[in-house]
């Protein structure tokens, strides 16, 4: 039995916003130039999927919902509309393709209403499934019981929907093998890096909190750390701590229901529950400009360990990404301690693991002393995401659970 399948996800909006500096042009092309340009130069895993399900005979397709000149070229071209709503651009597209099975990864279309009339007016539709990894407010729970099922790349995450009596599914993140094949096609030079940490530093509930304060603690004791990333603007920051303080004001004096009264708190409700603090003058010095696709494959393949920690609504649960890029690239992973990594990787065999910002610090300088550890550590780890972590494995996996329910 074949299925026509749609992913409807976003792309990271960094990284297509360097794409779009890099290639300015690209917003000229007909849709379909500019589509196969943007994912061809793209080694997200938003692609990835659908080109493993299209092995296993499934028609794959995906929509990258945030690339807006992209979009703006569909709508021109199939509806003779260039400037038309994000969620009806959407909907015109699902209804123009007929698909059997789609996967909402967009936030910005995890919407009740608008899954309904997916399901009210697209007969082809038989299976409509939405994907949540990332923190979330009661407005977007409140989307999650018009789908049929859920998935999700957290335990900690699945338990909490099953808890609310949802179809679940844990699907982990992974590595897409292929792109080791893709660098060494590229020539490009990547400087050698001792210790590396690549990704956003965010402030606020749910987000970097714990990761902002181990880097900071790392900078000031003198650990030699590349950090390569996003640091919010000052602004952000202070609208962020105006939110905690408004909020925090209004749980202390007895008026905790006019929080949702209030547009600019409604949705930052968790604020309240810790102080936000700008970032100190060393890490700021530190961080250097953030790198996407392929450079950032290169920086970790030329690093000896990579630092990772999960945001805060990880809570006691291991899945970011980072896991499987990093060990996927032959670095020596350095991440915290949480209960189900034994479920993924043989822990101080495969992976190194810390349980504070003490003991991160004691291990990384222990694994910078000695370097053929650190690198038996990292083949081992890279041996096993590519045995059991690859984005090919985890298409076979989603095909299994699609088939069983259609």
């Amino acid at each position: 039995m074949s299925y026509r399948f749609i992913r409807i996800s976003d792309y990271y909006g960094d990284y297509l916003r360097n794409y779009y500096e890099k290639f300015p042009d690209n917003v000229h092309l007909a849709y379909k130039e500019q589509y196969d340009h943007l994912t061809d130069h793209s080694v997200d895993l938003v692609n990835s999927f659908s080109k493993y399900l299209r092995n296993l005979g499934v028609d794959a397709m995906d929509i990258v919902a945030n690339a807006e000149p992209l979009q703006n070229k569909w709508g021109k071209e199939h509806i003779g509309i260039e400037k038309i709503s994000f969620e009806n651009l959407i909907f015109e597209q699902i209804k123009f393709y007929k698909p059997n099975v789609i996967w909402v990864d967009s936030t910005k279309l995890l919407n009740k209403k608008w899954i309904q009339k997916l399901r009210n007016e697209i007969p082809s539709l038989k299976l409509i499934a939405g994907h949540i990894c990332a923190p979330y407010n009661s407005t977007i729970s409140d989307s999650f019981s018009a789908f049929d099922m859920m998935f999700t790349c957290s335990p900690c995450i699945q338990k909490e929907l099953s808890a609310a009596g949802l179809t679940t599914e844990l699907v982990y993140h992974s590595f897409d093998h292929a792109i080791l094949e893709l660098l060494k096609a590229d020539t490009k030079h990547f400087p050698k890096t001792d210790f590396v940490f690549t990704g956003s530093l965010y402030t606020g509930y749910g987000l970097h909190k714990s990761r902002i304060e181990y880097i900071e603690k790392m900078v000031e004791q003198g650990v030699e750390i590349s950090i390569f990333g996003n640091l919010e603007t000052r602004l952000n920051v202070f609208l962020k701590q105006s939110a905690y303080h408004s909020i925090h004001f209004l749980k202390t004096v007895g008026l905790s229901s006019m929080i949702n009264k209030i547009p600019f708190l409604k949705n930052k409700v968790n604020y309240g529950d810790e102080k936000i603090h700008y970032y100190s003058k060393k890490l700021i010095k530190r961080v250097k400009p953030p790198v996407f696709g392929l450079e950032m494959f290169k920086l970790l393949e030329n690093s000896g360990i990579c630092f990772n920690i999960h945001g805060e609504i990880a809570k006691k649960c291991a899945g970011n990404v980072r896991l499987f890029e990093a060990t996927g690239m032959g670095t020596c992973l350095l991440t915290d301690w949480k209960e189900n990594l034994k479920e993924l990787f043989d822990v101080d065999k495969e992976i190194v693991t810390y349980r504070s910002a003490d003991e991160c610090i004691e291990k990384v300088k222990w694994l910078m002393s000695h370097p053929d550890e650190a690198s038996k550590i990292a083949k081992a780890g890279q041996e096993r995401t590519l045995r059991s972590h690859t984005v090919e494995a985890r298409a076979a996996d989603l095909d299994r659970i699609f088939r069983s329910k259609l």
